[in-house]
């Protein structure tokens, strides 16, 4: 790996302190409270001095979404790839809605407050084709987990409900549950047992559709 001069890592400090301090005022104050100035303001910078990091207020959001994807990702790729294939997805669900719980700024940010900032980025992808299964975002890592319960025979692929089908409901399944424990039942503590028994119901559930 090449080592980064000094200039380039201040820059990268730099970059990085505008992107926490916009993801700050998105938490604190809302979307609409970001601009060029706040950020400027908040980590005592000239905004002229900001654009030769980021084009627009709009280019920092899409940054700080695909940046809370990728750290999604990689919470996503630490569940332990050596389980049986139907214990593995349920793990990932239940990591799914750890991260959730652990990011809630991120979490809404990437669903909520700036989906299409990560919409073009997904779409490129292009979830129903061959190419999904080696992405290395969560929809990929999603994707291969039931693709390894397909494969392992747990899950039986049809014409109408294939691979892409069946993880679009697992997906959803563990979205909702994330979304209720982060805004409605926010007080409440993380039901991990509760979370893991209905996942696996879902995964029943599944099978015979």
């Amino acid at each position: 790996m090449t080592e980064l001069s000094p200039r380039e890592r201040r820059y990268q400090r730099t970059q990085q302190a505008i992107l926490d301090a916009a993801r700050e005022i998105i938490n604190k104050q809302g979307i609409e409270a970001l601009s060029i100035r706040a950020i400027a303001d908040k980590i005592d910078y000239s905004p002229a001095g900001l654009y030769e990091y980021y084009a627009s207020k709009e280019e920092i959001v899409a940054e700080l979404v695909l940046q809370g994807f990728r750290r999604f990702a990689h919470y996503l790729d630490q569940v332990d790839k050596s389980l049986p294939a139907e214990e593995y997805l349920v793990e990932l669900g239940v990591a799914y809605i750890d991260f959730a719980v652990r990011n809630s700024d991120f979490f809404l940010l990437m669903f909520t407050t700036a989906p299409l900032a990560y919409a073009e980025y997904f779409q490129e992808t292009r979830p129903h084709s061959a190419e999904a299964l080696q992405s290395d975002d969560p929809f990929g890592i999603l994707l291969r987990g039931v693709d390894r319960c397909v494969q392992a025979g747990f899950f039986h692929e049809r014409p109408d409900y294939g691979l892409f089908e069946m993880a679009h409901a697992a997906w959803s399944l563990v979205h909702g549950i994330a979304m209720l424990q982060i805004t409605l039942l926010n007080r409440m503590p993380l039901p991990v047992e509760q979370i893991r028994m209905t996942v696996r119901c879902s995964h029943i559930g599944m099978q015979s559709l």
